[in-house]
């Protein structure tokens, strides 16, 4: 399966095997060839368990860049094998400048200017592979036809004789851009220098809301919704959501967050938590062949691994970002914490629909209703861009609905930032500042200090009638 083809440095092949439980990368160079380095660094990662996907793809990315770089420079191929630090250091410097004058581009690249915060992320990737480098093939012999793999351990040469520091290096290229250009107030260690100070406001539409979730006709969906505007989860969250995460207190259905590898949900036979791995595990065990479905279907039934451990692009892969958990319940663990009581009512009286739904063998709450599969982030991201465009004119992203939490938090409940920090399950304030936002109207109220609101209006009452 080929992935990342808007790359032209490389692309990335996932293989099956023995060794690991996760399928394995294998990258191909723009010339199609398998780097041993790489190959071997990638498998370091992944048997001391720093291997993630995001964070490889990272270093796979300045890798191949490089060796790019070094093809597109056919009239110094002799002088990089002479120097092979001269690669690494016009690489980056090539990264700072870009490769485009005047609107041509002789090597083929048309490399645009680069921020320097980030060409100085690329050299910490790429120094992730040059230490693996010098700490474990320091011998030119044993991969003589890795060219990457040479020229980094002569740059490593160079650097260890002369003490030659490649930040160093690039920020002062930076610093003569600055003075060249007249441009003495630049901070090009902040990448939102020419934002200003304006918060940039990417919450659904208020007065829309009740419309998008009210017009969805797939129970999943508006599940999703309803959890995404009122819980703050993300798109992914919603999607690691199982079967017994959902428990109830009185009459009202509650949910389980916990983190996929290692958290725990409820299980009604033994009244108690256990590890999420054990559903997945006891679902596995019920298996049954199932006919009708493509071999990624099959495939992903036949093991059912952690979402998160799938890599980026395979169909039903779903991140996990970390988040703080506080004040868990006593009997149930953490819970998501509902912002308007009323959606909550309404989250109940469709979980009953939920759990009835055609579901093949797996734990997942929210389903493909085609063919009982778990829902996947494309399919939700899609569904969310097309029916906000039928509901607002535009096409929004799904995230806009957790930052709606956030605005609520602000705007209606007029809660405290440090509330809405415990809502979003942020761990610091200042990543709580991205979705605490005061409207123009709200602030004018403030001004005014006017006891009612326009956001007063916003009335989701009738959802506790249906």
């Amino acid at each position: 399966m080929k992935n990342n083809l808007g790359s032209r440095s490389h692309y990335i092949r996932y293989v099956r095997t023995k060794e690991f439980e996760r399928d394995f990368p294998l990258v191909y160079l723009e010339d199609g060839k398998v780097s041993f380095s790489l190959l071997s660094f990638t498998k370091e990662q992944m048997d001391i368990g720093r291997g993630k996907d995001a964070a490889l793809r990272r270093v796979f990315k300045v890798v191949a860049d490089i060796y790019q770089f070094y093809l597109a420079n056919e009239d110094k191929h002799q002088a990089y094998l002479d120097n092979g630090h001269e690669l690494i250091i016009d690489y980056f410097s090539a990264k700072l400048h870009g490769t485009i004058r005047n609107g041509v581009c002789d090597l083929g690249l048309f490399w645009k200017r680069a921020k320097y915060a980030d060409v100085r992320k690329g050299i910490t990737q790429f120094q992730k592979y040059q230490s693996y480098c010098k700490t474990y093939l320091n011998v030119t012999e044993l991969v003589s036809d890795d060219m990457i793999h040479l020229m980094t351990v002569r740059y490593s040469a160079f650097e260890k004789k002369t003490n030659f520091k490649l930040l160093e290096h690039i920020a002062s290229v930076k610093d003569t851009m600055a003075d060249d250009n007249n441009q003495t107030r630049l901070d090009y260690d902040n990448e939102d220098f020419d934002q200003g100070n304006t918060k940039l406001i990417k919450y659904f539409p208020p007065r829309q809301l009740k419309e998008l979730i009210d017009s969805e006709e797939n129970i999943n969906y508006k599940v999703a919704y309803l959890l995404s505007g009122f819980t703050g989860l993300r798109e992914s969250e919603n999607l690691h959501v199982l079967v017994t995460d959902i428990v109830y207190q009185g009459n009202l259905a509650e949910v389980i967050i916990s983190d996929p590898n290692t958290g725990k949900t409820f299980s009604p036979e033994k009244n108690k938590l256990v590890p999420r791995k054990e559903i997945l595990s006891s679902c596995l065990r019920q298996h049954k062949a199932v006919s009708g479905l493509d071999d990624i279907n099959i495939d992903y039934l036949s093991r059912l691994p952690v979402r998160t451990n799938l890599h980026l692009k395979h169909r039903y892969h779903a991140g996990w970002k970390g988040v703080q958990l506080r004040d868990p319940n006593e009997k149930y663990g953490h819970l998501l914490e509902w912002t308007c009581g009323y959606a909550q009512q309404l989250f109940t009286k469709l979980v009953p629909k939920l759990l009835m739904q055609k579901r093949l063998s797996h734990p997942y709450l929210l389903c493909n209703t085609d063919n009982g599969m778990p829902m996947t982030v494309d399919a939700y991201e899609s569904r969310f861009r097309r029916h906000s465009a039928k509901v607002t004119g535009k096409t929004l992203y799904s995230h806009v609905m957790r930052h709606f939490t956030g605005f609520y938090c602000a705007n209606v409940l007029r809660i405290p930032q440090e509330d809405a920090k415990r809502i979003l399950r942020h761990k610091r304030l200042t990543s709580t500042d991205v979705y605490y936002n005061f409207s123009n109207e709200e602030i004018k109220r403030k001004i005014a200090m006017k006891d009612t609101s326009i956001w007063d209006e916003l009335d989701f009452s009738d959802w506790g009638n249906k």
